[in-house]
């Protein structure tokens, strides 16, 4: 049971890989507010300088 449950084996191996996939998922759904955030203050910023 140790083999099996142990890092390199095919659980853990699984829970590595899942937990990779959200963190990579995370890091780019952050990214993507980042931009979106960015883009919303210079659009807000070069309405007030326009008025």
């Amino acid at each position: 049971m140790w083999l099996v449950l142990y890092w390199t084996g095919p659980i853990g191996v699984g829970i590595f890989l899942v937990c990779l996939g959200g963190m990579i998922y995370l890091l780019h759904k952050a990214d993507e507010i980042s931009k979106h955030t960015k883009a919303f203050a210079r659009e807000k910023g070069l309405e007030k300088k326009k008025e």
